[in-house]
C-alpha cells in the first residue's frame, strides 16, 4: 500500500475514533427514566418459636441504584458486599442507611426534601446532604434519612400499627461513587396495597415497593 494512502486511512480512522469517544457529554435534554422496584424484602419478620412475638434479623437488604439490583439480602451469610462500594441504600424495617460516613466506605449523603417526586428536578448542593454517623436527628440518632414517625420517610400509626409513606416526600440520595438519584417510597407491605385495605396476613410489612430516577451522567438533573 502507498505510504500516501496508509497515512490517509490512518488520518481517517483517528477521526472516526475521536466521533465515537465515550468521554463525549450526554444530551443533557434527553429524560431520565423512573425505575420501580417491588417488594423488596426489608428483614420480614417471623414469630419467635419461644415468645411468639414477630423478630427479625437485625440485618440488612443492600440495594444499588446504579444496577437496579440487590446486591446482598438480609438472609444470605456472607455479608462481605456490605462493606464494599457496590451498593447505595440499605434497608431493614424503617431504618434505610446510606453509604458513606459510618454505613459503609462510599461517597453516600441523602436529603429528604418536602417536595412531591415529579417536582424534584435537580439534587441540592452536596452541603445540604446528611452523612450517617454525621447528622444528628432529632430523636437524637445521627442518620442521613432519619428514623422515627414523621421525621423521615414514613409515620407510623400507634392505634392500627400502620406504616405509611409520608405524601409529598421525596428521598435525593447522592451515591456511594458521588453522582444522584431521587427516591419516592410507595409501600412498606408485600404486594403494595392501598394503605386502608391492609391485611397483615396477605401484606407482610417489611417489603419495601418505590421508584427512582438515578443520573447516570453525573450531573444534578434528576428529570
Amino acid at each position: 500500500m502507498p505510504t500516501r494512502t496508509f497515512l490517509l486511512l490512518s488520518l481517517m480512522l483517528v477521526l472516526l475514533l475521536a466521533a465515537c469517544d465515550s468521554s463525549e457529554p450526554l444530551d443533557e435534554t434527553t429524560p431520565v427514566e423512573a425505575v420501580r422496584v417491588e417488594d423488596l424484602p426489608a428483614d420480614p419478620t417471623t414469630p419467635d418459636p419461644q415468645t411468639g412475638r414477630p423478630v427479625g434479623t437485625g440485618r440488612y437488604t443492600f440495594f444499588s441504584l446504579r444496577t437496579g439490583e440487590i446486591v446482598l439480602r438480609y438472609d444470605e451469610p456472607d455479608r462481605s458486599d456490605s462493606a464494599s462500594t457496590a451498593w447505595d441504600l440499605a434497608f431493614q424495617g424503617t431504618n434505610i442507611l446510606i453509604n458513606g460516613g459510618t454505613s459503609g466506605p462510599g461517597q453516600g449523603g441523602a436529603v429528604v426534601l418536602e417536595v412531591p417526586f415529579d417536582e424534584v428536578t435537580e439534587a441540592p448542593t452536596d452541603d445540604q446532604f446528611r452523612v450517617d454517623g454525621v447528622d444528628e436527628c432529632p430523636n437524637g440518632v445521627k442518620r442521613a434519612i432519619c428514623p422515627g414517625s414523621g421525621n423521615g420517610w414514613y409515620n407510623y400509626d400507634p392505634t392500627t400499627h400502620i406504616v405509611t409513606p409520608i405524601p409529598g416526600r421525596t428521598i435525593v440520595v447522592r451515591t456511594a461513587d458521588g453522582r444522584y438519584a431521587k427516591v419516592r417510597i410507595l409501600s412498606y407491605y408485600k404486594g403494595a396495597p392501598d394503605p386502608g385495605a391492609i391485611d397483615p396476613e396477605a401484606n407482610p410489612s417489611r417489603y419495601y415497593t418505590f421508584e427512582y430516577v438515578f443520573q447516570l451522567d453525573g450531573s444534578r438533573r434528576l428529570q
